[in-house]
């Protein structure tokens, strides 16, 4: 689940006083509709398999390196800052997991990975795994870029998507998804800015070969989810009508099309939050949920 909901803004005029007063940056960062993600390099690459007979293909949320720890805002926690020690074994947890013969993926996509966050001591975790997997290059996408979060002591993040590949990433696109509209201004501004990642990869034998990677909102209770997935679908579309292969896959954060209805919202929420909005509005609109779209889902 993502790391965080609705923000306790303690007199937020002050911190924005404060903040522009000293800064000549903006607090976050806004993006363009589609730029350039940032390109990673291993500084120790192996050769990757000349000519794969198949891949294999994994997606995975790191949760910025937290593993289990009960966080504020997704686990019902007080925690907002780990040790480097905290952070790194768990990043190396994750390293033995990928690493072993049986897992071993040839593309890995990543949601929630930190680059330059205090939360996680700083870690550029993209480049880490880069240097302590099998991995030669990587994508970055932030989905989360402020010099300061005014928020229980959250500080400096920068997070997003990733993708590593034994192969060379020749070409990589941040694609930005719609911001959610049942938030008021001050908290909007300081929220996700979340993405598609897509790349193209030199897998050997392809020509023309992609991989995408998306994370779509957690707790919309409008319709910013049926966009986000829209959008991601509109892309693949787009990759099969040009001849291109592909591979997707994410943290669509959703129940599949067909499943049960649950509302997870008030499942896992904590005691002092919501994810709801308040009076005589429904709790989720239509295109909240997968099963929920207004139009034929995926």
């Amino acid at each position: 689940m993502p790391s965080t909901g609705n923000f306790n803004l303690k007199q937020p005029a002050t911190w924005l006083a404060v903040i522009f007063l000293f800064s000549c940056e903006p607090i976050v960062t806004d993006f363009r509709d589609i730029e350039d993600a940032i390109l990673y390099e291993s500084s120790s690459k192996t050769d990757g398999p000349n000519s794969p007979d198949s891949l294999l293909v994994m997606t995975w949320n790191v949760r910025f390196g937290a593993a289990r720890i009960p966080w504020f805002g997704d686990s019902c926690g007080d925690r907002v800052i780990m040790s480097e020690t905290e952070v790194l074994e768990n990043l190396q947890a994750i390293v033995c997991f990928l690493d072993t013969m049986s897992v071993k993926p040839d593309i890995l996509l990543l949601q929630e990975v930190d680059v330059l966050s205090k939360r996680s001591a700083y870690i550029d975790q993209v480049q880490w795994l880069l240097g302590s997997t099998h991995f030669n290059y990587g994508a970055y996408a932030s989905m989360w870029q402020a010099q300061f979060i005014p928020s229980d002591g959250l500080g400096r993040v920068d997070a997003g998507n990733a993708i590593l590949s034994r192969w060379e990433i020749t070409e990589a696109e941040r694609i930005q998804l719609p911001l959610r509209t049942d938030q008021d201004g001050l908290t909007q501004y300081f929220y996700l800015r979340r993405n598609i990642l897509k790349t193209k990869i030199a897998v050997p034998n392809q020509n023309d070969f992609y991989a995408v990677c998306a994370h779509t909102t957690a707790f919309a209770t409008d319709d910013t989810k049926q966009k986000h997935v829209e959008t991601f679908e509109q892309i693949l579309n787009d990759l099969n009508m040009g001849g291109a292969t592909f591979v997707a896959g994410g943290d669509l954060n959703s129940i599949p099309p067909g499943a049960v209805s649950a509302d997870y919202c008030m499942e896992d929420k904590c005691s002092s939050e919501s994810f709801h909005r308040a009076g005589d509005d429904p709790e989720h609109k239509e295109g909240s949920y997968f099963n929920n779209f207004t139009e034929e889902p995926l």
